[in-house]
Parts: C-alpha cells; structure tokens; sequence
C-alpha cells in the first residue's frame, strides 16, 4: 500500500506537470496565432510594391502584390494543428489522471478490506494459540500428577 501511494503520488505530479505545460503552450500557440492572423490581414492590404509613378501600369502588375497569402495557411494551419495536440495532450492527461486516482482508489479500499481481515484471523489464531497452550500446560500438569505416587502428589 505504501508503495502504491508513492507511486500514485509521483504519477499525480506528473500529470500535474503535464497539463499544465499542456494549458501554457494552447495559450502561447493561441497568441501567435492572433499576430499572425493580424499580420497576415494587414499584409493583405499593404500596398508598397504598387508602382505610383508610372501613368499606365505594365501588364504583367494588373493588380498590387499583396503578399503569398495562400501561403500563410500553412504556418498558420500548422500552428492551429499544434493547439489542438495541445488540447488534445490535455484532455487525454486528465482522463489519463482519473482513471488512475479511480484504480488506485479502489486498491487502497480492497486492501484495507484485506489488511482488516488478515488482522483478524491473526487475533483470533493468536488467542486460540494461547487457549491450546493453556489447554497443553493443564494436560501435562495432569500427566504429571498422574505419574507421582499419591502421597507424593500431596
């Protein structure tokens, strides 16, 4: 019982660690995801790379470069696949984490139930070992007396 509330303590602890770590980096990822999602939005509007000084455009700009916006998914969808293994790491912790305390739990109340009754069976063996060892003591004094001669028994 000592040894398995050691290691349930440790386990705990461990877990503890872990969802922890596990809330620390969703908040993290969640704000990265916030700058980039606004640096994204605003380098779609940005129009540096837009020629002002010439009165016709060339053909190949018929439109000002915003950026690789299609590539931003990527980062971003990488990012948002990151907070769900987070999320993900968390839940399964905690389910991880009750189902442990339940198994323990339930070990410790089977050995109680176990240790009550070996108690027990050890008081009652105890004081039957004593009555027999009594009984014993009586009988051979009886022996004894019975193989004296009578007057010296007296």
């Amino acid at each position: 019982m000592a040894t398995a509330t050691g290691l349930r303590q440790d386990e705990k602890k461990t877990n503890a660690v872990t969802v922890k770590d596990a809330q620390d980096a969703q908040t993290a990822v969640a704000q990265a995801l916030v700058v980039l999602k606004e640096f994204y939005a605003k380098a779609g509007d940005a129009t540096a790379l837009v020629q002002k000084q010439q009165p016709v455009a060339p053909e190949i700009f018929d439109s000002p470069y915003r950026g690789l916006q299609a590539e931003n998914g990527g980062v971003v969808g990488m990012l948002e696949v990151i907070q769900s293994d987070f999320a993900r790491l968390e839940v399964e912790t905690k389910a991880a984490e009750e189902t442990s305390q339940r198994e323990y739990d339930g070990f410790m109340t089977d050995s109680k139930v176990d240790k009550a009754k070996k108690s027990t069976d050890i008081e009652h063996k105890t004081a039957k070992k004593q009555d027999e060892n009594q009984a014993m003591t009586q009988k051979s004094a009886d022996l004894d007396y019975g193989t004296k001669r009578p007057c010296e028994a007296l």
